[in-house]
């Protein structure tokens, strides 16, 4: 209820001006009505009292109307006003009835959150508990943890002692295999001295030097030998164009004979008309020829002076000389063709020249015999022409049989180069051959040395390594024998204490004390003995480590003995500072832990500490 009163409260401050304003406004014009009524009121009486008022009285009704007539226009304006402000407090009724409502909501939400609360207070509390019984769990987890450790701190010592005994073993069958490769290894240096022999690297040598000078001389005859090739390949090309050019030569030569066998025997045959038609047949003669060497200019200009010559010799003069000097003229003009288009060609274009030319000589004797037959009498110009060709057959037999006897003789040279060359390449694969054997041998011997050098190295390193060994070994054992008297003292003293402790028990049984003080004394009593029965498991387990050290000191100086090249490439490596120095921990400490003393002022006291 008081929260609603404040509520209340709120609203009504918050609607105070208005309010206020409305109030004042609507107070206004009743207040100036009741004003005025009074005023009224009192005028009669007034004029009652005071004759000057009455007779004002008519000035007075007029102005009385226009008030009333303000004043109920003022009211209407105050009650238009006062429904307003009746709606606007319907409004704000609506409001606080809303806002009644939400704090209702507040109120049920706060109950439900206390609620919540109260909820997770107690789910708070059953937490708590539960992890009370967690810590218990836990608390059982650790101490069968440390049941597990020590367990496994037996089976290591058990598993320690079996090694021990797998070492000592191990170690017997190493002595052997080490005695074996004593043999081994002095035989093999047998071997190699035998094997490395001043005169081998001498031969070695010799055969490297020939090796690179059949190389140089495989390079020289290698260059010869492309070289002749280039040059053979350039004369069988320029054979062959030479060849091919003979042949379109032999093949207008052969045209140009026949056409001239052809003219002479129509000069022959038309000699009784060659009074009648000398220029026709001279200018048939020279355009067969224009149309035989239409290839060469110069040679149908002669042509054609020599026809216009024998077409003049032909008019002033008889049949059978001007016949023979044009013959005599396309002789001297082919041999000089030929002269000039004759090159040196391979054995098949020698052939086939020699071919054309037997079959030039036939045709001409073929010629030849119609003329005899017709009984016309040679002249000593047709003669000598006929000698003239003879011996120009001769000389091309001649030039014939030199180029055959050149290219046999090119040919010849040609497989004996051959043949050096073959005997070239089967002399260098002999020498790479041999090459590639000594190459062999040298590696072989090589790898061999460096086999042996590594193996020295390692019998090295693995001697010193001992030798570190043992003296990291011997430090230990004068540690451990430190230790084991700090030990054996700290045991005195706790045994001495316990004496005590037992005789201050004795003597506390026998005089009436206080029960605290007892309890106490008995604890003590029992951790002393806890002390001490730890202190004698040290040592025992300090002792076994130091027969074992002894039998590993035994055998390190037994290994000292032993010669450099003795030793195996492959024994086990010397344990580096690191591994010596967590085998002395593994002494001190087991699983994890390791056992400490230190002297107070109260007594002896044992602390355990975690690695």
């Amino acid at each position: 209820m008081e929260k609603k009163k404040w509520l209340w409260k709120i609203r009504a401050s918050e609607r105070s001006p208005g309010e206020s304003e409305s109030s004042g406004s609507f107070s206004s014009p009743s207040e100036r009505y009741s004003d005025e009524q009074d005023v009224s009121r009192e005028s009669p009486n007034g004029s009652v009292q005071s004759p000057e008022i009455t007779s004002k009285l008519s000035f007075t009704d007029d102005e009385a109307k226009e008030n009333v007539k303000r004043l109920t226009e003022k009211l209407s304006a105050a009650l238009v006003n006062v429904g307003a402000k009746e709606e606007l407090v319907k409004q704000h009724a609506k409001v606080a009835e809303e806002a009644v409502a939400g704090w209702e909501k507040a109120e049920n939400e706060v109950t439900a959150l206390k609620q919540q609360l109260e909820a997770a207070l107690q789910q708070n509390v059953s937490l708590e508990v539960r992890v009370s019984h967690l810590d218990g769990a836990l608390k059982e987890c650790v101490r069968q943890l440390r049941q597990g450790r020590d367990e496994e701190e037996k089976r290591i010592s058990d598993a320690i002692a079996e090694g021990n005994r797998a070492c000592e073993s191990e170690k017997v069958e190493l002595e052997k295999h080490i005695v074996q490769l004593q043999a081994r290894a002095k035989a093999t240096e047998n071997g190699n001295s035998a094997a490395i022999n001043p005169k081998s690297l001498q031969v070695l040598e010799s055969i490297e030097k020939e090796n690179l000078f059949l190389k140089q001389e495989m390079k020289a005859r290698c260059k010869e030998l492309e070289s002749v090739k280039i040059e053979r390949d350039l004369s069988i090309q320029a054979a062959e164009t030479a060849s091919k050019m003979q042949l379109e030569n032999i093949k207008k030569v052969a045209k140009l004979e026949a056409e001239c066998r052809r003219l002479q025997s129509l000069a022959r045959k038309s000699s009784p008309l060659s009074n009648l038609k000398p220029a026709p047949t001279s200018h048939f003669y020279a355009e067969s020829l224009t149309d035989s060497h239409s290839d060469s200019g110069e040679r149908l200009n002669a042509v054609e002076m020599d026809a216009c010559r024998t077409s003049n010799v032909e008019r002033n003069g008889s049949e059978p000389s001007c016949s023979d000097s044009w013959a005599s003229a396309l002789i001297a003009e082919l041999d000089q063709f030929k002269n000039e288009k004759l090159l040196p060609s391979s054995l098949t274009a020698c052939s086939v020249e020699f071919d054309m030319m037997d079959d030039f000589l036939e045709m001409e004797r073929l010629v030849a015999l119609p003329d005899t037959k017709s009984n016309t009498p040679l002249t000593a110009s047709e003669s000598a022409s006929g000698e003239s060709v003879s011996m120009d057959n001769h000389l091309l037999r001649a030039e014939l049989e030199s180029m055959t006897q050149r290219v046999a003789e090119l040919e010849k040279k040609l497989e004996e180069m051959q043949a050096e060359r073959a005997a070239l390449e089967a002399a260098l694969d002999e020498s790479h051959g041999s090459a590639r054997a000594a190459e062999m041998k040298s590696e072989e011997l090589q790898k061999e040395l460096k086999a042996m050098n590594e193996a020295k190295e390692l019998l090295e390193s693995q001697l010193i390594a001992m030798e570190v060994e043992a003296r990291t070994m011997s430090a230990n054992v004068d540690l451990l024998n430190a230790e084991i008297q700090d030990e054996r003292t700290l045991s005195a003293e706790l045994s001495i204490k316990c004496q005590e402790l037992e005789t201050e028990c004795v003597l506390q049984k026998n005089t009436p004390n206080s029960n605290g003080e007892l309890k106490i004394k008995q604890e003590d009593l029992a951790v002393a003995a806890d002390k001490l029965a730890e202190c004698q498991r040290t040592i025992a387990s300090l002792g076994m480590q130091l027969k074992s050290l002894a039998t590993l000191e035994d055998f390190l100086i037994d290994t000292t003995s032993i010669p450099d090249g003795a030793l195996l490439s492959g024994m086990p490596k010397a344990p580096s500072g690191d591994e010596i120095t967590g085998y002395v921990t593994a002494a001190k400490s087991r699983n994890g832990f390791g056992k400490f003393f230190s002297r107070s002022k109260s007594g002896a006291e044992i602390g355990i500490r975690r690695d």
